[in-house]
């Protein structure tokens, strides 16, 4: 995501930038979701069901995001790097409940 602006400046630029992210961010799904599953084996519809959920709020809240950096008349290429800081603290927030005591 930090990349894809500078990438952008060109057309092949933008189409490999575009293919390397989409297939990274696309990719993680599955694995994701049969991990899920494999943990849920008791009730694999509802964790699935939540799982594809929290896809779709995160996908709601990086376009709230997207439109609030916008807004505030920042130009498009902010919007990658917002989406980056994100995904950071959203990484962290990750790392962070997996230590915590179960």
């Amino acid at each position: 995501m930090i990349a894809l602006p500078q990438l952008a400046q060109t057309t092949v630029g933008a189409a490999i930038g575009l293919f390397i992210w989409g297939t990274a961010a696309f990719g993680l799904v599955p694995p994701i979701q049969m991990q899920v599953m494999r943990v849920a084996h008791e009730a694999p519809g509802l964790a699935s069901s939540v799982n594809i959920g929290a896809f779709n709020f995160g996908n709601a809240i990086g376009a709230a995001l997207g439109a609030a950096v916008l807004g505030r008349g920042f130009g498009y290429a902010t919007v990658m790097y917002a989406g980056a800081v994100l995904a950071l603290v959203t990484l962290t927030l990750v790392l962070w409940s997996s230590r915590q005591p179960k």
